[in-house]
């Protein structure tokens, strides 16, 4: 009876965390919805300004946002893109796997999410800044005000390189960890193309610089937006694997509750027979 009693309390758990699991999925799921079109648009923006400034990167020379052939990459600032919430499957431990696959000793990150912080902070990992205010209504406000930060960083001589590891968007169910260099940046020999009649004034090493704040912070923009549609994409698809895992959970310990349970009723039936036999005979 004892172990009837366990089941019973265990199919009634079971019952009880499937419908939270339940719950985050459907939330995860308008978020994912409201956010999805969000990042149509900025996908679009973005391809547009980094056009743009590759004609203007052809078109420099010197520069020290430039990658120099005699320029030793030292020490490096990750910036890491993590969620500030948990249950959405490996999502951030992906990322993170990439960052430290990749980490040297003189490294520091620059950790945007809360796992991040607490991620980095176990590891005991130097973080040079931290971003925690980072959801779904992430603006381009923030993002300029963390691109000027990293700016800052990279133009002072602090850090040789700046890289941004995120989860970069497929579709609602692949999105894969990946690393893009912000600087230095790597110019590529061109040919002679329909590029040539652009022309700058000043100059493109002036203009560059002049713009180099607003490639940054679209990159950033971009990158965390992408990011929190992977986060709720993943959010969703693990608590959709954890609600169908306890609906199969749920029916297994039914139907051991209901074999436990005609297992004691025969017995209780074969005592009775046996009693009954025994004060006849």
């Amino acid at each position: 009876m004892a172990n009837l009693s366990n089941l019973k309390t265990q199919i009634s758990n079971t019952q009880d965390i499937g419908k939270i699991t339940n719950a985050m999925q459907l939330v995860a799921s308008a978020k994912l919805r409201r956010i999805g079109k969000k990042v149509t648009e900025t996908q679009e923006y973005v391809s547009e300004v980094y056009a743009i400034f590759n004609e203007i990167i052809k078109h420099s020379s010197e520069s020290i946002y430039l990658k120099n052939s005699a320029n030793d990459i030292k020490k490096t600032l990750w910036v890491v893109v993590n969620s500030n919430l948990g249950l959405c499957g490996g999502y951030n431990a992906n990322v993170n796997k990439l960052v430290i696959s990749n980490f040297k000793k003189e490294d520091q990150i620059y950790a945007i999410g809360s796992k991040a912080v607490s991620a980095y902070n176990s590891k005991k990992i130097k973080i040079k800044n931290e971003c925690t205010d980072v959801d779904i209504d992430f603006s381009p406000a923030q993002a300029k005000q963390i691109g000027n930060e990293l700016l800052s960083y990279y133009s002072s001589g602090e850090f040789d390189e700046i890289q941004i590891v995120y989860t970069k968007f497929i579709n609602n169910v692949t999105f894969e960890p990946t690393k893009l260099r912000v600087f230095p940046i790597i110019k590529e020999e061109a040919q002679e193309t329909s590029s040539s009649y652009y022309s700058f004034e000043p100059s493109a090493e002036e203009v560059l610089n002049n713009a180099v704040t607003l490639y940054l912070s679209t990159i950033i923009f971009g990158t965390i937006v992408e990011s929190q549609v992977s986060e709720q994409a993943s959010r969703r698809l693990a608590m959709e694997n954890a609600t169908n895992n306890g609906k199969e959970l749920e029916y297994n310990l039914s139907i051991q509750y209901n074999r436990e349970r005609q297992a004691s009723i025969t017995q209780e039936i074969s005592e009775i027979v046996s009693g009954a036999n025994a004060l006849m005979g």
